[in-house]
């Protein structure tokens, strides 16, 4: 099996780690580590990589393109949803620069 996900970055203090899940999309929050929960499932051979600085760029790059589409997008989605959306991506990249969201990778494999 083969993912990708996003998830708060392990060991924050409790006020990171509240910031990290407002920013997040709305599955983000999990107590347990992504690595964890995959042992927890029975998978083996876990391997994760770090994607985040490619995360972070496509951020800054979803943001750029609605800065230069911002008047067709209000048009389409009302000004208020634009306003929202922007809103959360510039909150979302705000939290992986600050190391509070990670995007990662991971391979396991069922035993056997």
């Amino acid at each position: 099996m083969a993912f990708y996900t996003i998830f708060v970055a392990p060991d924050l203090p409790a006020e990171a780690r509240r910031r990290a899940r407002q920013a997040g999309p709305s599955s983000v929050y999990s107590r347990a580590e992504q690595q964890a929960l995959l042992c927890s499932a029975g998978f083996v051979g876990i391997t994760e990589r770090d994607v985040t600085d490619e995360f972070m760029h496509f951020q800054r790059k979803l943001i750029e393109a609605n800065d230069r589409h911002a008047d067709a997008i209000r048009k389409s989605t009302g000004p208020e949803a634009f306003d929202q959306r922007l809103a959360a991506r510039q909150a979302s990249l705000s939290a992986i620069k600050a190391g509070l969201l990670r995007r990662s990778l991971f391979v396991a494999e069922r035993p056997g």
